[in-house]
């Protein structure tokens, strides 16, 4: 088998000199929007299988997408263009990449269609720390329910905004999966009552959960968290008429996709009183401001114009745990994927 040095090209940063300085196999995967602090993950993993590795900060864009002439397999975050470039899958199949390993558990920047014409097998990272996004969405409910974007922005009027406690009211939990499960379980374990609405019941919360239809959901919750993933079903979820149906001054935590939430119908409501707050980790729209700085998005702008609304930049999942095992689990599908053309997180 020959061996060869990794190309240290003018891009890359310094993890990809660290892997070029030692002989590699035949394969070569090549990491788009690498964090620095998965560095050390991604080289114990390279040197784990012997893999050559190259991380490039940037994502992919059509100004970099040269880069992966060479390579045999990608991981990268999906960018707001891929919705829509058919370019970027033509450019991508005629360098003869034919897997793409998505560095996230959502997969609704893909676009499905060109990734079948071209061949692709796509893979995601559904199985990363659930409580890294689960204890923020817990956070959120009790700093919405404390009213922390009003004492930060010093609108507290303790009239109207008084906090409220957890054991004095009904959290909703839409979806309890692995990470509305870890919400679930810490409302219940710190004295709050908990009702769900799932596609799929969850056994470990036999006993402990009372699930409802949605209606009942949204009638009954005095703060509703949003644990699904974003589909054709679940896109504008809460719209105008979920939030007519909201109990008058409850609460909205969104850590899962901004456009789960149509933001017109939010505002409308904040408006009108019949959502008394919201904690939001995602917004419509985030990943076109996601280079230029997220409080360039509009809806971001007037959301926080609310004196009870808080809005952080989809940062739910930001552990150094999360961080590692996402790129530990990415790669892997990528091999796996050029290895044998299959891997357990196939969504295509």
């Amino acid at each position: 088998m020959a061996l060869a040095a990794a190309p240290v090209l003018p891009t890359m940063n310094p993890c990809s000199r660290a892997l070029a300085e030692r002989e590699v196999t035949d394969m070569r995967l090549i990491y788009f929007g690498a964090n620095p602090l998965a560095y050390p993950a991604i080289r114990q993993w390279s040197q784990r299988n012997d893999v050559e590795v190259t991380c490039v900060r940037e994502g992919l864009n059509a100004d970099n997408i040269g880069m992966v002439q060479g390579y045999d397999g990608i991981c990268l975050y999906l960018s707001d263009a891929m919705r829509s470039d058919e370019s970027i899958y033509r450019t991508l199949h005629e360098y003869g990449i034919r897997q793409l390993s998505i560095t996230a558990t959502g997969v609704d920047g893909l676009n499905r269609q060109y990734a079948q014409q071209y061949g692709f097998h796509v893979t995601n990272v559904p199985g990363y720390s659930p409580t890294s996004v689960g204890h923020f969405a817990l956070m959120s409910v009790l700093m919405g329910l404390r009213c922390i974007a009003a004492v930060e922005k010093d609108a507290l009027d303790s009239r109207t905004m008084i906090g409220r406690e957890l054991s004095d009211v009904t959290v909703g939990v839409l979806g309890t999966g692995r990470i509305g499960s870890v919400v679930a379980d810490g409302v219940t374990a710190l004295g709050g009552h908990v009702i769900a609405c799932s596609a799929r019941t969850n056994p470990l919360l036999e006993g402990r959960v009372r699930y409802v239809d949605f209606e009942r959901l949204l009638e009954q919750s005095d703060v509703i968290s949003i644990h699904v993933p974003l589909t054709e079903e679940t896109y504008h979820k809460f719209d105008f008429g979920a939030f007519s149906r909201m109990k008058q001054g409850s609460c909205l935590v969104n850590t899962a996709r901004g456009a789960i939430v149509d933001t017109e119908a939010l505002l409308a409501a904040l408006d009108a009183g019949r959502v008394g707050g919201a904690v939001l980790d995602c917004v419509e729209d985030e990943e076109r401001y996601m280079a230029t700085g997220w409080k360039k998005n509009p809806l971001v702008q007037r959301l926080t114009r609310y004196p009870n609304v808080m809005v952080t930049p989809h940062v739910a999942y930001y552990t150094q745990r999360a961080v590692d095992e996402i790129a530990v689990a990415a790669l892997g599908n990528a091999k796996n994927v050029i290895e044998t053309g299959r891997s357990v997180d196939m969504v295509l």
